[in-house]
């Protein structure tokens, strides 16, 4: 490898359910991640020292890197340039995307050859989104993540999945996921027919159904700490999105649409009300 420019596609949470608190600390969670067009660019070069312009002092990229090399006994380092798209705090999985394909690119650059199992049970050490964004980009195809998000599958492996136009809103204030989680109301039964809605109407089409499959645990403790964030999704549906919710911890909020052309008009308008806003889509193979 000398230089080599990849993208880190952001993702979105379809479901986010929290059943509390693991006895190592952290928190059982289940949860369909999807990954969409919003991606980083990141430029790696190889270098005597891995070293990151991020700006972040706990650049999760920085540490794919470290874990790969210690695991798989690589002496050599690489420089990450990044082209920031993702905002950060978003819940949009900005740090662990850049950390995901990272270790993807150099899976293939260092000749690894390891199984995409193998990468994504490295990739747990790293973060606790990392494994799912393994899988979701390398496929481009929705998972579900379970555990602390060590526990990675495919959604419906071999399954076709549409394509989803959506517009992500984001009111420009960076939401704590230590904080989220700490002041959230932990689920005390297992609904697997949630997982079970969203799979099914997603790939039979039906969007209604699925948009009214969506959820997440983590929006009223979000919004109570952040009030900013239910005007983001108030402002959202007041739209006319079929959905607004809150994706991973905050602070955005995404919107499914019937068209891309529909998600641009929302996007345009919320920018105009002083949103971050940006149009997407689902990536699928």
């Amino acid at each position: 490898m000398n230089r080599t420019r990849i993208e880190a596609h952001a993702k979105i949470n379809l479901s986010l359910e929290v059943f509390g608190l693991r006895p190592d600390g952290y928190h059982e969670l289940r949860s369909v991640v999807a990954p969409i067009a919003l991606a980083d660019g990141l430029e790696l070069t190889e270098s005597d020292e891995t070293t990151s312009d991020s700006g972040y002092p706990d650049d999760l990229a920085v540490k794919a890197v470290r874990v790969l090399s210690r695991s798989c006994g690589v002496s050599r380092g690489v420089r990450i340039h990044m082209d920031k798209h993702i905002p950060a705090g978003g819940g949009l999985g900005g740090g662990s995307a850049d950390a995901a394909a990272v270790m993807r690119a150099l899976n293939r650059l260092w000749d690894l050859r390891l199984p995409l199992a193998e990468l994504a049970a490295l990739a747990a050490e790293v973060g606790s989104d990392v494994p799912a964004l393994v899988l979701a980009q390398e496929m481009r195809q929705p998972v579900l993540m379970e555990g602390r998000g060590e526990k990675v599958s495919f959604l419906d492996e071999g399954a076709h999945f549409a394509s989803l136009p959506l517009v992500l809103v984001n009111p420009r204030v960076f939401s704590s996921t230590q904080k989220v989680f700490k002041n959230c109301l932990f689920r005390v039964t297992n609904d697997p027919e949630i997982v079970y809605n969203i799979r099914q109407s997603w790939r039979t089409g039906r969007f209604d159904a699925l948009c009214g499959a969506c959820m997440n645990d983590l929006s009223e403790s979000a919004m109570r700490l952040e009030p900013s964030i239910r005007a983001a999704c108030d402002a959202l549906a007041a739209t006319g999105a079929r959905i607004a919710l809150m994706t991973g911890s905050g602070a955005t909020v995404f919107g499914l649409t019937e068209s891309v052309d529909m998600a641009r008009t929302l996007a345009a308008r919320l920018t105009s009300a002083g949103f971050w806003a940006c149009a997407t889509h689902t990536i699928v193979r």
